[in-house]
């Protein structure tokens, strides 16, 4: 009795080492790689694989210094959920130092560094013990590179951290500085000017983290786009570009110059809906290019947001289907620009049809639902006005291009330089003063070709991000977007019929209490049965 009592706690020692040991070895290996099991669908608590892209090919070190206070409770959670991120910022590079400081027990002088540096002292509302009180707390991380320092001073949660530290890792550690410019001298979108009601320049300015600079390009006195500019935009012109300025954008693009165009179809005087076809002499060199504006409106009769309009004393808002609404189906789910986009909202759009062309990758971007309708001529755009339900058909209306180009402009004579020297308003030619050769055919670049501008007048989240990565695709490539798109969340209910409707609704109500009822009466009679069975033949056993 006494060995088997020996041997059973021997099994029970070895047993304990045995779990001991495994939990070690699990600890040692878990401290030398990272793992993470995340399952949602965006992986929205990973970092993303452009995120390792930046921090895995860093030259040299960079620290990340957090700033950030224990007390109180509410800041302390903040502070170890910004931990969890940079401890898996940390995993995947070898040249990231992560420091966490608690600046609660600075000295005056040492507090004032800390202002001087940028990083805030934050007034903290706290609730505790049925009271509020004000906690002055830390909540900054400070990212620096060479000599150079860049600071997130307020860091209130991690849903938009990875995105802004990986701009502030990028600021620091690029090289060179690109230039994004705006066309100018049509009535376009002035996204350069800096006022307060400029909310696409903020958006820009904030965007760029000092990785591009923003100018405007002007092309009228007939010179070529200046060779600093990257990317340009033409945002909505309300003006006919002159065959000259066409020349200048076609050789900038031929020079591996990259270029979006945001065409607006129609024209409408201010406060109303009556609107006209708009030219703006572009139609014929994007359809060179491999992208054809058609001269029309696209009205979506099935996914279409709402707009709101004055009637009377009170605001009317209605579904409009000339404002369509794009769903995750419809955006590319194999180009970087839209393969996270959730959702995107576009006024007044034309078509955009996609031409086949040997040299040119062209990918739709942006597609209707099969519900689409093109309409052409004059526009009566009122909330109502019935529109037939006829030729029906998907249509898109954002396309990338990519490949090399051949010129507008190849067997063409190079346009003279458009003159209102004489005073009149109709430019008159002048003779060409200078000697320019055309560039024929291009190299490696890349064209956007969206069919409305109104994206950039109506600014929203879901029409900023899209614009935002269009940009960052021309000018930065990849890096950025995908973390950008981590965080869009928008889960519609899909669009069911009436039956569907009719079918769930009454399962859930009615259905359901049925199944559990029959489930108890078939229980009941199994188990009455089973009684008679046992008193009919249980005196036999």
């Amino acid at each position: 009795m006494a060995d088997k009592r020996i041997r059973h706690g021997s099994n029970i020692v070895a047993f304990i080492v045995l779990v001991l040991g495994i939990l070690v070895l699990v600890n040692f290996l878990s401290a030398r790689r990272f793992i993470r099991a995340d399952l949602t669908e965006d992986k929205r608590y990973t970092v993303s694989k452009a995120t390792k892209n930046v921090i895995k090919n860093l030259d040299d070190i960079v620290t990340v210094t957090a700033y950030f206070s224990t007390e109180p409770a509410q800041v302390a959670r903040i502070r170890r959920e910004i931990r969890d991120v940079l401890d898996e910022y940390e995993a995947f590079s070898q040249k990231l130092q992560i420091d966490f400081i608690d600046p609660a027990d600075f000295d005056e002088a040492q507090k004032q560094e800390l202002r001087f540096k940028g990083i805030p002292e934050v007034r903290f509302n706290v609730y505790e013990k049925d009271k509020a009180e004000i906690a002055i707390v830390y909540m900054s991380i400070a990212v620096g590179y060479s000599g150079k320092e860049e600071i997130l001073p307020v860091v209130q949660s991690t849903s938009n951290l990875e995105y802004d530290l990986t701009s502030a890792i990028l600021k620091l550690t690029t090289k060179e500085t690109k230039t994004v410019g705006f066309l100018t001298g049509h009535d376009e979108y002035n996204i350069t000017a800096q006022t307060q009601e400029n909310q696409l320049r903020a958006l820009l300015d904030k965007n760029a983290q000092g990785q591009y600079n923003l100018t405007a390009v002007d092309l009228q006195a007939g010179g070529p786009v200046d060779e600093t500019v990257t990317t340009l935009v033409v945002a909505g012109p309300k003006q006919t570009l002159t065959e000259r300025e066409k020349y200048e954008i076609d050789q900038f693009i031929m020079r591996g110059g990259r270029a979006i165009f945001l065409v607006d179809p129609i024209t409408r005087p201010p406060q109303t809906l009556q609107a006209t076809p708009l030219s703006t002499g572009l139609n014929d060199l994007l359809e060179h290019y491999g992208a054809k504006l058609g001269n029309n409106l696209i009205a979506d009769l099935r996914s279409h947001g709402n707009l709101a309009y004055q009637q009377g004393l009170f605001t009317v808002s209605q579904g409009y289907p000339y404002f369509i609404n794009i769903l995750k189906a419809n955006f590319s789910a194999e180009h970087t620009i839209t393969n996270q986009l959730e959702a995107l909202v576009l006024p007044w759009t034309s078509s955009v049809e996609v031409l086949t062309n040997e040299d040119v990758i062209a990918t739709p971007l942006v597609q209707t639902t099969e519900f689409g309708r093109s309409i052409q001529g004059a526009y009566n755009l009122m909330p109502g006005t019935p529109i037939p339900q006829i030729d029906l058909q998907a249509y898109t209306v954002a396309a990338a291009l990519e490949g090399k180009f051949k010129s507008f402009y190849a067997d063409k004579e190079v346009p003279p330089v458009a003159s209102t020297a004489n005073g009149n308003d109709t430019p008159t030619p002048t003779q060409e003063t200078e000697d320019r050769t055309t560039i024929t055919e291009g190299i490696e670049t890349q064209i956007i070709v969206i069919g409305t501008a109104q994206i950039l007048d109506r600014i929203n989240e879901h029409g900023a991000k899209f614009f935002l990565n269009c940009v960052d695709w021309l000018t930065l490539g990849e890096t950025l977007i995908g973390i950008r798109s981590h965080t869009i969340t928008n889960r519609p209910l899909k669009d069911t019929s009436g039956f569907e409707k009719n079918f769930i609704k009454y399962m859930c109500t009615i259905g359901i209490p049925l199944v559990v009822v029959l489930f108890g009466l078939i229980r009941y009679l199994l188990k009455r049965r089973v009684k008679r069975l046992v008193g009919t033949y249980g005196s036999q056993f």
